[in-house]
Order: C-alpha cells, then structure tokens, then sequence
C-alpha cells in the first residue's frame, strides 16, 4: 500500500507543479484518470473513470484564484479510491465530487495564508535589490505548492482506504441506489454547464440533432463524436474559405459594404 500511496502523491505533486508551478497548465480528469489507474495496476477502469470524472466537470473551469472545485484532487482520489475500493465508475464520480470541493479548502489555505507570507517577502527582496533571495522565494512557491497536494494525498491515501471502504459497506441500499443514480446524472449535469456556458442560437440545431442520434437511432459515442467532427471541420473550412475571399476583395480595393448588408454582424465579426 506504500508504493501504491507514494504514486499517487506523485502524480498529485506533478499535476499541482505543472498546473501552478510551471506551465500554468491543469491536466484533466480524463488524462489524469489512465494515469492513476496505470500506478495502481489497472489502466481499463482507469480511462472508464478519467472520462466519467470528466464529464461531471466538463463546464468547470479554475479561472485565476477562483476555483469552484479542485478538478485534479477530485480525478485523482476519485479514480484511486475506484480502483482500490473496486466499487467500480459509480463510485469514482460519486467521490470525486465532494473530495473536490474539500480540496478546496486545502487550497484556500496554502494560497490565501502561506502564500501571503511568500509575497511579503519577495517584495522584501526586490526592495533590497536581492535577487538571489527573490529566486529562492520564487522557487520555494514552485515547489511547496504541490508538495503539500502530493504529502496531503500520501497521507490520504494511506490511512483513508480502509475507513472509507468500511463507510461504503455498512451504508443502507437506499444510499448506495441513490449514489448510482447521482453518479449517472452528474455527466449530464457536467454537460448542462458547459453548454450553458456557451450556447449560442446557431448551435440548436445540433444539439437536437446529437439528442435524436443517441436516443432515437441509438449510436454509439464514438460515431456520433465522427460524425460532429466532420461538421467542424466542414464549417472551419467554409469559414477559412470565406476569410480568404474577404482578404481578396480588400486587397483588390473592392468595397465588401455590400457583403456586409447581406450577411450582418457575423460578417463584421469574421472581417
């Protein structure tokens, strides 16, 4: 269990590092799911769970200090505690979303209070011209960031298994029935964000269109994912096309006003 615990805190500290550390960059529960379940000895249930966990978080988004939940605790300790636990993607998800919003706290904790201090004493070091010591402060954000994660995670893992698999067996049916069912819906309400999010008018028609191809003609994700794929790259094209003659018409010095009338503020838009 040691060496199972120390990878995954691993991976928690490189997807922290990589995220606020380094290149600024979250990695996904759909990519950090087959990792985890590639630590832990099963890669299969670990992409079943990464895309599941992903599904629930598909319109969540950390923008800057605002983090409505910790994406990368929740696909990680979901995934693991999945695995560990075998209760199978039902449970993953189900976990995921309250260990996600616990991080939270973990991380309002290091940046809102530790992370104070840090600053102070940066600008302590830029008033000094001290660049030496303005590095190591630097540095010392970088790496004590994700070394918390990756220590809180160890622990976690370590002592948390066996409390929470016990807590799982000894719950009455009707939790468990109502687990699954929340775990089923969470994917759809993982979608409703995001669509919300970006909805535009000009998308409804695909979205009834995708409706009638999974319910009524019952394909699978992956045609469907084709068959989507297609009609981006066939309206990206057409709308390359259409830039490439707008840049034609100005560098021909004719007038495109009358583009314009007919084609509206989308025309303005692309011009």
């Amino acid at each position: 269990m040691i060496t199972k615990a120390l990878l995954v805190a691993i991976i928690m500290f490189f997807s922290k590092f990589f995220d606020w550390g380094y290149f600024n960059l979250q990695i996904r529960p759909i990519v950090l799911g087959p990792i985890v379940g590639l630590a832990l000895g099963d890669l299969h249930q670990g992409v079943l769970m990464g895309a599941a966990i992903e599904a629930v978080f598909l319109g969540t988004f950390t923008v800057g200090g605002s983090v409505p939940s910790d994406i990368p605790s929740a696909a990680i300790f979901g995934t693991a505690f999945g695995i560990l636990l075998g209760k199978g993607t039902s449970a993953a998800v189900a976990l995921s979303v309250p260990i996600g919003l616990l991080a939270t706290l973990l991380f309002n904790f290091v940046a809102g209070f530790i992370f104070n201090f840090v600053v102070a004493f940066e600008d302590n070091a830029v008033a000094k011209h001290n660049d030496k010591l303005f590095t190591f402060w630097h540095f010392f954000a970088m790496i004590f960031y994700p070394a918390v994660f990756g220590v809180m995670a160890f622990v976690v893992m370590m002592v948390g298994v066996q409390p929470v698999q016990h807590f799982m067996s000894t719950m009455p049916g009707y939790v468990n029935g109502a687990l699954t069912a929340m775990s089923a819906a969470s994917p759809a309400l993982g979608m409703a964000i995001l669509t919300n999010s970006m909805w535009d008018k000009g998308i409804l028609p695909f979205f009834f269109i995708g409706f009638i191809l999974a319910a009524y003609l019952k394909l699978q994700t992956m045609p469907i994912a084709v068959i989507g794929a297609a009609i981006a790259v066939y309206f990206i094209y057409n709308d390359y096309q259409h830039r490439k003659e707008i840049k034609a018409l100005k560098a021909s010095g004719v007038s495109s006003k009358s583009s314009k009338d007919e084609n509206g503020e989308m025309e303005d838009f692309l011009s």
